[in-house]
This record gives structure tokens, sequence and C-alpha cells, in this order.
């Protein structure tokens, strides 16, 4: 399973092209860190799959979702739509598709925020602006959290 941690303030040229963090990359395995697929996340960021994962989860859903329901046929359908395989090129970057800059209001200065088996990307101004924000109750959302996880330390 993968793990991943940290946050990287990161630059896109006008090219679209967003060189990864050479702390990020050292925690992709080295057989998947050339291939990913980049697709709109969730709360309106992007979010990188090494092709690994991708396969996997791709795996999954096709196994659990049925086309012939609608919300799961409407659901698969908006998943994959803006999904764009991206390659590492030798200085480590990737280029975002255009379409994606525009959906997630990417300019030239993002944030890379990688957690848990997560990676997004954000516009950076958003970023700040929404999600590091520390909520007011967010003491209350830990105990909550981790007393569901079993885990009230």
């Amino acid at each position: 399973m993968l793990s991943f941690t940290g946050q990287y303030e990161v630059k896109v040229d006008g090219k679209g092209r967003l060189r990864l963090p050479s702390d990020l990359l050292r925690q992709i395995p080295t057989e998947t860190n050339t291939q990913y697929v980049l697709n709109k996340g969730l709360d309106n960021c992007l979010r990188l799959y090494p092709i690994t994962q991708w396969n996997a989860i791709t795996q999954e859903m096709n196994k659990n979702l049925s086309w012939f329901k609608s919300e799961e046929r409407t659901f698969l359908r908006y998943f994959y739509q803006a999904a764009a395989q991206v390659d590492l090129d030798s200085n480590d970057r990737i280029i975002i598709p255009k379409r994606l800059t525009e959906s997630a209001g990417i300019q030239s200065e993002v944030v890379i925020i990688a957690y848990g088996d997560v990676i997004e990307i954000w516009n950076s101004e958003s970023y700040y602006n929404n999600v590091a924000k520390e909520p007011e109750n967010f003491a209350q959302m830990a105990d909550n959290i981790w007393t569901k996880l079993g885990n009230p330390k």
C-alpha cells in the first residue's frame, strides 16, 4: 500500500509543466514512478495517481460498479471523463492538460499535498484560502475520528 506525506509549493511553467518534488518521488515505488494518471479530485483540486494505484482503483470499480445502474454509470462517466495519462519526463516533470488546469484554476503556483495514498494538486490561492485553515472544531473532529478508528489515544 502506498503511503505519502508532505506539502510542497511548486511552480507550473507556461506550457503546463509541473516538476514533481524529489522528496515526493522518493516515496513512490521505482517501478511506477514514471507513469501517472491525473484526474479531477474532490473540492476543486487535481489528483495524481501512480499508474499501479490507478489500475487497482479502476479494477476495483470495474468489479463492484455496474453500467446498468444509473447512479453508478453517471459516477463512472464523470470520474473517467477528465482522466489523462501523464508521463514523467527526464526533468521529473509532468504536463497538466489544459482542461485540467482550467477545471482546478491552476495557474503558475500550486501546492501539492500528499497524505496516505493521496496526492492532490491545488491552485495555491485556493489551497491557502480554503483547505489550509484549521477548522474551529478540529479537536472535536479528531476525537470523533480517532474514536471511530478504535484508537482513542
